[in-house]
């Protein structure tokens, strides 16, 4: 198959050629699809770090980290329990014994100060935690014909979004209604129809949206 920039150029014609605008227009296709997934479709997304002793948290980088889904953590018997979120001032309240929010092996807390995700109580070599979310990605679309953890449907939705967006910048551009408008139309439509295949109501299919 093809690299998305020629797919979205076989759809909207070979005047879209800035590389940036389609790299960018796939990335938010992508957080758009996220967004608007039903939870049956967005198990098939999910991606997971485990945590132990070494690291025992987990940098949140924006760019590849999307929303976290979840954060367990084993108790002694080797259960995953889950964990419940709480503000980042909560620290010293969860680390304290005779505080009444103070975490246990089988109560275990998360939460995220200054772009890192903390777990308590501390995963070890043996009680180790794991962080399910939904990985994003810096998309080459000159370079690439897929996006890990992503189906193919899935994956087309995305094009999709991107070529609309490359369509609607090119109208702009070339104030060329006459020529573009019919092709957004069609593209829009075929947009809601995948989405609502999957399950996805017609009011939430938003592609003025980014």
């Amino acid at each position: 198959m093809a690299n998305f920039d020629a797919q979205i150029q076989d759809v909207v014609g070979s005047a879209m050629q800035d590389q940036n605008a389609m790299n960018t227009f796939m990335s938010d296709g992508l957080k758009q699809l996220y967004s608007i997934l039903p939870p049956s479709k967005l198990v098939e997304c999910i991606t997971h770090t485990a945590l132990s002793n070494s690291p025992s948290t987990l940098d949140i980088d924006t760019a590849t980290i999307g929303p976290i889904i979840s954060v367990t953590r084993k108790d002694k018997h080797g259960i995953n329990q889950i964990c419940r979120q709480v503000s980042a001032d909560m620290a010293s309240r969860i680390t304290d014994v005779d505080d009444l929010f103070h975490s246990t092996e089988t109560d275990p807390v998360y939460f995220i100060k200054n772009a890192v995700l903390n777990v308590f109580p501390e995963p070890t070599a043996t009680q180790t935690a794991e962080v399910l979310y939904l990985p994003l990605t810096s998309i080459d679309a000159s370079a690439t014909d897929s996006i890990d953890n992503l189906s193919n449907n899935l994956t087309y939705i995305v094009v999709l979004y991107a070529s609309i967006k490359s369509a609607e910048r090119l109208m702009a551009e070339e104030e060329d209604i006459e020529l573009y408008s019919p092709i957004i139309t069609s593209l829009k439509q075929d947009y809601a129809q995948a989405l609502q295949t999957l399950g996805v109501e017609r009011r939430r299919v938003n592609t003025n949206e980014s």
